[in-house]
């Protein structure tokens, strides 16, 4: 029993180092089908397909300067001109219900620049989403200490009691029989009460491996929510902010 737990603080140990580390496991195309409006939607399959053919940038130096200030695009077979894939990091949230993002905009895998701008229908419910579960996550990792904790100490007292018996058991003393007898009765109880907390840990785990795979699907940096979406550039600014607009997800994507 002592080897196994030993494998799992392991295995716990090492999922912490690698959720301290900057997620990066989320998909850049997701979420093709956007709605505007009662009846208008655009599905952005064939940009996404067009985007995963693109050679990937070798490092920094590799990255061209994107214009974002026209619908046309320099490349003659890409789809969906208007639409830029959207980095950044919220600044305010304004009455409307609109961000300000101090954003990296790209109009290909190798083409981006900086820029400020308003971000309509912005990823609130994902930002929320993130940050409870980053809360769950944080309870967890509590929750599983406290558990190993438990076990460790009732494994502590089985060992302790186990002693005892064994010294009685090599005792002349007439209270020997009795002493074996409380002794193996109080290892058996820490022995079942380790085992309880035991499977509590593993329990634990398994919930705290679910919520580490739904964090990977979330775009962050470090332990903050990161805007990761294409959106589509409206053509028109605000207070000389362009304007930028994510649409709605569809409930029913096809």
């Amino acid at each position: 029993m002592r080897m196994k737990t030993a494998g799992l603080i392991l295995l716990w140990l090492a999922a912490l180092t690698a959720v301290a580390q900057t997620n990066q496991g989320w998909a850049v195309c997701r979420n093709p089908v956007r709605v505007f409006g009662a009846r208008s939607t655009v599905n952005l399959t064939p940009l996404f397909q067009w985007w995963a053919r693109q050679p990937l940038p070798t490092n920094a130096a590799a990255f061209t300067r994107a214009n974002i200030n026209t619908n046309s695009s320099a490349d003659d077979d890409r789809p969906l001109a208007a639409w830029h894939r959207v980095t950044g990091t919220p600044v305010a949230a304004t009455t409307a219900g609109n961000w300000i993002v101090d954003a990296v905009i790209y109009t290909s895998p190798t083409s981006r620049t900086n820029t400020r701008i308003v971000l309509n229908h912005p990823p609130a419910l994902e930002e929320q989403n993130y940050y409870t579960l980053k809360t769950q996550l944080a309870e967890a990792d509590q929750e599983i200490a406290d558990a190993r904790r438990i076990y460790e100490a009732n494994t502590n007292a089985e060992q302790q009691a186990d002693e005892r018996v064994n010294m009685y058991r090599h005792s002349l003393s007439k209270v020997a029989p009795t002493g074996v007898n409380v002794y193996s009765r109080e290892a058996q109880q820490k022995h079942d009460a380790a085992a309880v907390a035991l499977n509590q840990q593993e329990q634990l785990e398994a919930a705290r491996q679910q919520i580490l795979n739904q964090l990977k699907t979330i775009p962050a940096r470090g332990e903050t929510y990161y805007i990761d979406w294409f959106a589509v550039m409206l053509g028109h600014t605000k207070t000389g902010q362009p304007i930028y607009d994510l649409g709605l997800v569809s409930p029913n994507p096809p």
